[in-house]
């Protein structure tokens, strides 16, 4: 099984152009930074190629970087990942090519599981079933922009990448990276299985308390018009999320879901008119700006001390009824 190597015994930080080295347990996988102002400026979006080597200084993948061919769509990385004792490493060659950025990057709309027939980022329906391409919409965030700009689109250009839109899930990710190893030809083992998602592998496997520091958990973004406003479930404060385990909560989208709802209620502003679109890994709402602005800022606040967020905590007990979804979500 793959899983990422995390030994690196120097950290840098990611730069625009830069080529790594993604160790694995199966080995290195060539990785170029396309950008360093992903997701807020807090991630990388990474270039994996379509290579699998085992010595660091072997550099015949180098022609991929100029094809831009992926061995599965570009990924965001945080950016602390890249510190000691993370899985990526700088190649060693003095000179090599430079990380070509596609001009836009591509997602669905709640993509965020690996679909082994189609090598892409797939969203799934309320019974585990891939959502029909019919149906499916297709989102594009244009290169570096920060807040990121894009949109909708009625479709993609053939060949098209289709990435993940969620940070990290980097479980996923791994289970992604493997089959597609696999479906390449690139190592001789069966295609892997499905990973199960039981609760005591749900937290990602690359995070760790420093990781999490000076990451902002809540984001505001304005695109074509509309308002969201989100929070990626892995960038959460340990600290925070220990005070809603202690108050018998899942730290999850759904819970936020229900304490945004109580928060709105408390400061009497209707609901009426926002789409609660969240997820087990995402907090996602969308709406206006007027109303999501303010709570944007009061949820910032609440997460920055856990003593008040403790309080409020015990103040919505009867608000905040939630049940755990199955591990699959």
């Amino acid at each position: 099984m793959l899983k990422f190597s995390l030994d690196s015994p120097k950290g840098s930080r990611p730069k625009a152009g830069q080529l790594y080295l993604m160790k694995t347990t199966l080995g290195y996988i060539p990785v170029g930074v396309a950008s360093t102002e992903a997701f807020f400026g807090a991630a990388a979006m990474l270039h994996p190629y379509r290579a699998l080597i085992s010595d660091p200084s072997d550099t015949t993948w180098f022609p991929l970087v100029e094809k831009n061919e992926l061995l599965i769509p570009p990924i965001q990385i945080v950016k602390s990942d890249f510190r000691k004792g993370g899985p990526f490493q700088r190649i060693p060659a003095k000179s090599h090519p430079n990380t070509i950025p596609f001009d836009n990057y591509f997602d669905y709309t709640l993509a965020s599981l690996w679909s082994p027939e189609e090598q892409a980022f797939v969203p799934t329906t309320k019974e585990d079933e891939w959502v029909p391409k019919e149906r499916r919409i297709i989102n594009y965030t244009i290169h570096d922009t920060n807040p990121p700009q894009g949109g909708t689109t009625d479709e993609a250009p053939e060949g098209t990448y289709f990435m993940t839109p969620v940070l990290g899930e980097h479980r996923e990710i791994e289970y992604a990276l493997e089959d597609a190893l696999a479906y390449y030809g690139l190592i001789d083992t069966p295609r892997p299985t499905r990973p199960d998602f039981i609760e005591s592998q749900e937290h990602d496997t690359m995070q760790t308390d420093s990781q999490q520091e000076d990451q902002p958990l809540f984001h505001l973004a304005e695109i074509d018009g509309m308002t969201t406003l989100f929070a990626a479930m892995d960038t959460m404060p340990e600290e925070a999320a220990g005070v809603i385990e202690q108050a018998g909560h899942t730290p999850n989208g759904y819970f936020f879901d229900n304490l945004a709802k109580y928060l709105l209620r408390q400061a009497n502003v209707t609901t009426n008119g926002i789409e609660f679109d969240s997820e087990a890994g995402m907090f996602s709402l969308i709406g206006t700006t007027k109303i999501l602005q303010p709570l944007h800022d009061q949820l910032t606040e609440l997460f920055n001390n856990t003593n008040d967020l403790q309080q409020r905590l015990k103040q919505a007990e009867a608000c905040l009824l939630y049940t755990s979804p199955s591990p699959r979500d």
